[in-house]
């Protein structure tokens, strides 16, 4: 069988200039970075003063600061579990509709909040309803990012990132006023005000179809790769196109257009396609073969659905970088089947992805922990509050440093977001050692500036690590999962450190083990990298 070239299928004519339809890597893409950011500044620059602003309302409950990490606690869940189930809203609403549902509750919480009278009420408003919001703005508002850019997404999300960060800097001066100007029912009011610009944030995630750029492209003959058979005994029997190429030795397109090229065998079955090196990555559709008994478990080369969805990967003009065939999936009718393939679970089936949000996790946690625990463990070594406020000032100064230069490094370098997570993790984890064993003014002023200056490359590279990973209709159930692990860390390892230091009385002890939680990030990365180098030397060897 042959597939005729069509210009459905993305031919080429060599008389004819072809165009290709791209992201703008800018245009409307800057506003959805102004969207992001008004997002993360409207819901979540509040949460470090969170204590200090309910700090008297909570005493003339009764219940003391202890309610706040209740609140902060259910928060937390909240937002693991809506980002995790943010993906079945998406499969019937768009990325923009669902981020005006996150806003629109997040605000109505923020109102509600003003008006508040007891504990139950502000663990429902601040804890689980803000918490609903914003688990549905964030897998959205970074999906709706990353479709806009390809090239310059840790320039642009530097740039966020960094306005973020200032805005967080000086939120406590602005709390301080608006409690003496307006006491605590006014200052909620006006958080209720600032929240509601969530929604304006979210207005401007417009498809990115809308605002898609022509860009002409450059043609290079390959060959498609047919899907794995259904079973392993029809692997000899398969034959695509009357050209035996599917072999042990050949495992990707790559591969195959270079024992094509070498080989001379230029027939009529191979198409030609847009060249693939600098494009978006999507998914080759997946053939799904039902499994009732009137279905032959041969495999047809023939099949009806089979051929028209190779058409269909052969008209996608933006595939990406060289990818695995995709397998052929035996639907097996079940309910876990089921629940599976609609909360998308199959991607949890790759040993990569899995390695990505574990480490991320991880790490992410260890962060956040560290500076969490920091001003208690300066207190215990008996600085000042005012050297406390200096060193924790320093941090939070060099991390917003740090994400604008790296935005102007992204101007000029392509940089790989998961080298540098990679980098950030490994150094903070080296660093957090050396912390531990000081604990004088200018030695912890200094470190804590370093690990600062690090904390950037880890909160810039994570939205983006995912993204460069999957294809981009699949990142927001990519994401999602990720809240969800983040969440269940946080809520298992969490309280598991915060008992050991409890025990042992020991900020060393507490500390180290976040520096170990690092490097469960670091070790695995390091040794898929070195797996992947010792595969592709093999594949490079074999051709």
């Amino acid at each position: 069988m042959k597939v005729p070239a069509k210009r459905s299928m993305g031919s080429c004519d060599s008389d004819e200039k072809k165009y290709e339809l791209v992201p703008p890597e800018g245009g409307w893409g800057y506003a959805v970075c102004v969207g992001l950011s008004v997002i993360f500044i409207a819901g979540t620059a509040h949460q470090p003063v969170f204590g200090f602003i309910y700090n008297d309302f909570l005493e003339e409950l009764g219940v003391g600061t202890g309610a706040v990490t209740v609140v902060y606690g259910v928060f937390q869940v909240t937002v693991a579990i809506a980002g995790f189930t943010a993906n079945i809203v998406l499969k019937r609403l768009s990325l923009r509709q669902v981020g005006l549902i996150g806003a629109s509750v997040y605000t109505l919480a923020s109102f509600l909040a003003i008006f508040v009278q007891s504990t139950t009420q502000l663990i429902i408003t601040n804890g689980f309803l803000q918490g609903l919001g914003m688990g549905l703005l964030i897998p959205v508002s970074y999906t709706s990012f990353n479709s806009y850019f390809t090239k310059k997404k840790v320039l642009y999300l530097s740039l966020c990132k960094a306005s973020i960060g200032f805005i967080t800097m000086i939120y406590p001066l602005f709390i301080k006023y608006t409690m003496k100007e307006y006491g605590f029912r006014g200052t909620v009011a006006i958080l209720c005000a600032i929240s509601s610009h969530s929604i304006f944030g979210a207005i401007v995630l417009q498809p990115v179809q809308w605002h898609m750029v022509k860009r002409m492209k450059s043609c290079e003959k390959i060959v498609l790769i047919p899907p794995t058979p259904a079973s392993e005994e029809d692997d000899s029997k398969f034959d695509f196109m009357g050209t035996n190429l599917i072999n042990q030795n050949t495992r990707s397109a790559q591969n195959i257009y270079s024992k094509v090229h070498n080989n001379q065998q230029k027939d009529a079955g191979q198409l030609f396609i847009p060249k693939l090196a600098a494009s978006r990555r999507l998914s080759i559709p997946v053939v799904l073969i039902p499994s009732d008994v009137k279905t032959d478990s041969k495999f047809n080369s023939n099949d009806k659905f089979y051929i028209e969805n190779l058409y269909k990967a052969a008209s996608i003009t933006s595939l990406g970088n060289f990818v695995e065939p995709m397998p052929i999936i035996k639907n097996k009718e079940g309910k876990w089947q089921t629940v599976a393939e609609y909360l998308d679970l199959t991607l949890l089936k790759d040993l990569v992805y899995d390695n990505i949000i574990v480490g991320m996790a991880l790490t992410f946690f260890a962060d956040l922990t560290f500076f969490t625990l920091e001003p208690l463990f300066l207190d215990k070594n008996n600085l000042s509050r005012g050297e406390i406020a200096n060193i924790i000032a320093i941090g939070g100064a060099t991390d917003m440093v740090s994400r604008l230069l790296l935005g102007v490094f992204g101007q000029f370098f392509r940089m790989n977001s998961r080298y540098m997570f990679y980098a950030g993790a490994l150094f903070t984890a080296i660093f957090r050692f050396v912390f531990v064993q000081f604990t004088t003014y200018l030695p912890l002023l200094i470190l804590t500036a370093i690990l600062g200056a690090l904390r950037s490359l880890v909160h810039i590279a994570q939205p983006i690590v995912m993204a460069e990973h999957v294809p981009i209709e699949r990142y927001p159930p990519a994401y999602g999962l990720y809240m969800l692990l983040a969440g269940a860390i946080s809520l298992s390892v969490g309280p598991m450190i915060g008992f050991i230091r409890d025990y042992t009385g020991s900020y060393v002890i507490a500390f180290s083990l976040l520096a170990i939680c690092n490097l469960c990030c670091v070790i695995p990365w390091t040794i898929e990298a070195i797996i992947v180098a010792v595969k592709r030397r093999k594949e490079h060897q074999q051709t």
